[in-house]
């Protein structure tokens, strides 16, 4: 890909905002009910909160030739670069005043798809260091430059919803051989980027819930950090950047071969 971007600008970018935005939902956690007050459909008034404050910090550092595509409100914009963000991943866990919780903010150049995604980062609300990379500069926790390492624990995150899906993970735990520890923590970016910093195993969401607005950043770390996302059908995980759309099922791992043998179970 030619380098329209500065994308090492763009990453401190997304963890100036993010972290910003972070602090903000920090201090608002726990402090009025109000917080919560539904909108539409499942957005609430904080998702609202978060979304303007994030719009508003993306405008002052990239002036008006950006598109940005949110989770809330869509698309707003347009421009040779997109931005893509999730203003508050677990939104559960924090108006049940759980610590953990992201904001995450990607950048993609408008004519190209979500594979494509040059700098990001995700910023726990709560607790530890923003996670961050840019395209062919690795990933970082923090200010240091993450290298590659093996879990502690064999730790796999899954989402699921239905009967079947249970008896397929576990199918998956067996031919694996064994001695996983399963974990579904409720902030889909922060988990995607811990498996790619070696902090776990797997990724697995089969409820086809997750949207590009979801996975952006997490994607970005995880392959800069030498790991694949992949779909149900086997495929490396895309999307188009113009719009909020699903991903389907979505698989991510350190080990691409890894990767083959969780869909050759679910296949």
């Amino acid at each position: 890909m030619q380098q329209e971007f500065d994308y090492e600008d763009l990453r401190r970018i997304a963890i100036k905002i993010a972290g910003e935005a972070s602090g903000m939902l920090r201090d608002l956690a726990c402090t009025s009910e109000k917080l919560g007050e539904k909108i539409s459909g499942e957005t609430v008034r904080v998702d609202i909160i978060a979304e303007d404050y994030i719009v508003s910090g993306l405008r002052a550092e990239l002036g008006d030739d950006i598109r940005i595509v949110t989770e809330e409100k869509g698309v707003i914009g347009r421009g040779r670069l997109t931005a893509i963000v999730d203003p508050l991943d677990g939104s559960k866990n924090y108006l049940n005043c759980i610590p953990w919780a992201s904001v995450s903010i990607a950048f993609v150049p408008s004519n190209r798809s979500l594979r494509d995604v040059v700098a990001g980062a995700v910023s726990p609300i709560f607790y530890g260091e923003p996670i961050s990379f840019a395209r062919g500069r690795g990933c970082r926790l923090g200010h240091s430059p993450v290298k590659k390492q093996e879990p502690p624990e064999r730790f796999i995150y899954v989402y699921i919803e239905q009967p079947d899906a249970a008896h397929s993970v576990a199918k998956i735990i067996g031919e694996l051989g064994g001695g996983y520890k399963i974990r579904s923590l409720g902030s889909a970016a922060l988990e995607i980027s811990y498996v790619g910093l070696g902090r776990g195993t797997a990724f697995i969401d089969l409820r086809s819930k997750l949207r590009n607005v979801d996975l952006a950043a997490g994607l970005g770390v995880v392959l800069e950090c030498g790991g694949d996302l992949i779909d149900g059908e086997g495929r490396p995980l895309d999307t188009p950047v113009d719009n909020v759309y699903r991903a389907g099922t979505v698989i991510a791992a350190p080990d691409k071969n890894l990767l083959k043998n969780i869909y050759g179970v679910l296949s």
